[in-house]
């Protein structure tokens, strides 16, 4: 197989169709892939409500086959893949000697002696890597293909998945359970026609030839018009798997992890007898975790992030993995891992967020069900026109303008800023009478995607804050230059204009 040179990122097969599409491009394991088209949010929404499209085409495919195919994958993962039944797939995980979590990922059966394992991007390197040193032993008639680069990976997600796929397939989708798949054509693509997915709703990943994807992608682009459906990204992939608890390596899932931790024990089978792992994980079965994963809903008004510190009565215990503004429920959401003994469902944690500690609730996994939109709505699009730099303005380099009336000067974030942070869900807002030094910080904007400080163009005293950002952030998306304001100060040195740029050199900046 045929790498990518170090550092240099590897395009899917519809990286062109990304492009046209205006996708915002961005690395990710190794490849060049689209975080969101629009609307982070809006994409989530619709595949809670309509479809959406996605391309998995980063991950990782590897066929395994031969006489003791069974054998060798019962002795590889921690599941057993020999309980599948043709066209039947598993979730399972490839674990080192000690228990620690190499990857996770699907099997599916194919033929008696023929399998198909999904892995993570980031992680295909390993896992093969790891199979080829299990099979050069010498103990199994086996083979372990990859076949990732020469495999595309399309994903309808959403409660109209089978009604698309379903006017293009000569597949029997209601002979498809969850966790099944079938051989078939989709818009005459011959494709594994899989009804799995990492959304949290009914949908199907598509598996063909990466020289059919982008044939494949339009004509169910094509056929969805009538079904809602949007092309999504990473970004609004990410915030429906945490919505639905799903774990993600590199977050909850690592080398330092192990399934019971992450509430997946009942994943590894030691009744199926000797695996790679097997000593460490029984062990740990048998005394018990001394971590584990947990759902956080925020009490207090902040967005938890992975990596934020987890505290228990002000000491430090353990860390946020996974967090956000659901869309779904309108509620902070979080994943954290903690110590065992800590954990219940009702108990009171803190959360650091920006050097504050934050109330959160400690609550089921997987989290609350969505109070989903109504099934089939159509979720419109939020149209933000484009907009140019009003010349009235002065603008730092940080992406903040000014508007002054005498001495007093009001101040916000551009829409070029805007558009980069994507859906804006919380703004730290000044004190009324902080004083503000030009450039120094004053503030926190977050997004479904980033964290960002907000520095003061100009120095004075905050005189009035706009307190509708507090419930309602998005006008910073919506209206950066009018209702989405921030603050309003009266200057103490209107010199510092000079420091500041014009609409012209801004546009310069930006172009």
């Amino acid at each position: 197989m045929t790498e990518a040179p170090a550092g240099e990122l590897r395009p899917t097969p519809l990286h062109e169709v990304h492009q046209a599409l205006g996708g915002r491009m961005v690395p990710f394991a190794g490849y060049e892939m689209p975080v969101q088209y629009g609307s982070i949010i809006e994409e989530h929404r619709t595949v809670r409500s309509a479809v959406g499209l996605f391309d998995l085409s980063h991950m990782g495919e590897v066929e395994v086959r031969g006489d003791e195919a069974v054998a060798f994958l019962r002795y590889t993962l921690v599941s057993d893949p020999g309980a599948l039944v043709t066209g039947q797939a598993q979730y399972s995980m490839l674990c080192d000697i000690d228990g620690g979590i190499i990857d996770d990922l699907i099997v599916y059966r194919l033929e008696d002696h023929r399998f198909w394992v999904v892995c993570n991007a980031s992680n295909r390197v390993a896992v093969v890597e790891q199979m080829a040193s299990l099979l050069d032993r010498g103990d199994f008639d086996a083979e372990v293909e990859d076949r990732s680069h020469r495999t595309a990976l399309i994903a309808p997600q959403g409660p109209n998945a089978a009604a698309l796929v379903g006017d293009l397939t000569d597949v029997d989708l209601d002979a498809i359970a969850n966790y099944r798949a079938a051989q078939g054509t989709v818009a005459g693509v011959d494709c594994l026609v899989a009804r799995t997915g990492y959304t949290g709703e009914d949908g199907f990943e598509l598996f063909c030839d990466a020289g059919r994807a982008r044939e494949l992608w339009e004509a169910l682009s094509a056929a969805g018009e009538g079904h809602g459906l949007r092309p999504c990204g990473l970004g609004a992939r990410d915030t429906l798997r945490l919505e639905a608890g799903m774990p993600l390596y590199g977050n909850e899932l690592g080398r330092d992890t192990n399934p019971y931790e992450v509430n997946l024990g009942r994943v590894v089978k030691l009744e199926k007898g000797e695996f790679i792992g097997r000593a460490a994980l029984q062990a740990i079965g048998q005394a018990g975790p001394e971590r584990k994963l947990i759902g956080l809903q925020m009490i207090d008004n902040a967005i938890p992030r992975a990596g934020y510190e987890v505290r228990s009565d002000g000491a430090g215990v353990g860390r946020v993995t996974s967090g956000t503004l659901s869309p779904t429920l309108g509620a902070k959401i979080a994943m954290a891992l903690v110590p065992a003994s800590m954990a219940g469902v009702g108990n009171v944690f803190e959360v650091v967020v920006r050097d504050r500690p934050q109330r959160a609730e400690q609550v089921k996994l997987p989290l609350p069900a969505p109070a989903r939109l109504s099934r089939g709505a159509q979720v419109p699009r939020r149209i933000v026109p484009p907009m140019s730099h009003p010349d009235d303005l002065a603008y730092s380099r940080e992406h903040e303008w000014v508007r002054m009336e005498g001495s007093h000067a009001t101040i916000g974030i551009t829409s070029f800023a805007a558009d980069e942070l994507g859906d804006i869900v919380f703004v730290e807002l000044p004190e009324v009478g902080a004083v503000l030094t030009q450039f120094g910080t004053f503030g926190v904007v977050e997004s479904v995607k980033a964290v960002s400080d907000l520095f003061a163009p100009v120095s004075g005293e905050v005189i009035e804050v706009n307190e509708a950002l507090r419930d309602a952030p998005e006008l910073m998306n919506s209206d950066p230059f009018g209702s989405g304001w921030i603050a309003k100060v009266e200057v103490s040195d209107s010199s510092e204009l000079d420091a500041l740029m014009d609409a012209a050199a801004y546009a310069d900046q930006t172009a």
